[in-house]
């Protein structure tokens, strides 16, 4: 079976805060492996977008009207995978953005919340905890997260997350 491939997008911008991230949460959907779940912009490569960076951008675009069209890159981050044995075949390739432009989300039938999190709040230790988080078979694993207004983070958003917090403490983007 081909890997699909998919790309999101850590979309920085300087708010009340200071500098925060964008997250969402998605929709629930029946037969969603990633129903419900706290996530970063983004979504499936389609045969039209130039590149993983492009189909980033679009997926931002289509999910929370925000427009990185004019947004710089600053960052590929490493392409993640699920690690659940029953976790569909796919990678996905996460690309760090600065932007500048209006902050309102715009959501989609995909999305029903989408917050800017501080990052000083994302690099407090004290803030992700290994917590009991309920899978799509109904086992549950110890899982690394954050949690945003009652909702948890982690897997693939806590993988990608940790990478580019890491990566800003090095200076790297």
């Amino acid at each position: 079976m081909k890997k699909r491939l998919a790309a999101v997008a850590v979309v920085v911008a300087t708010g009340e805060s200071g500098e925060e991230v964008l997250v969402v949460r998605r929709a629930t959907v029946v037969g969603d492996p990633w129903s419900g779940h706290i996530a970063l912009p983004g979504g499936r490569f389609e045969p039209a977008d130039a590149s993983l960076e492009q189909a980033a951008r679009r997926e931002t675009l289509e999910e929370t009207g925000i427009d990185l069209s004019s947004s710089d890159c600053v960052a590929a981050l490493t392409v993640v995978t699920p690690r659940a044995m029953k976790a569909p075949t796919i990678s996905v390739a996460p690309f760090v953005f600065r932007y500048s432009g209006d902050r309102d989300v715009t959501m989609s039938v995909e999305l029903v919340e989408a917050w800017w999190i501080p990052i000083a709040e994302l690099q407090r230790a004290e803030a992700w905890k290994m917590t009991t988080v309920l899978i799509r078979d109904g086992s549950t694993i110890e899982a690394r997260s954050f949690q945003i207004r009652g909702h948890v983070l982690w897997g693939l958003t806590e993988r990608i997350l940790d990478e580019f917090l890491r990566s800003r403490t090095r200076g790297e983007g």
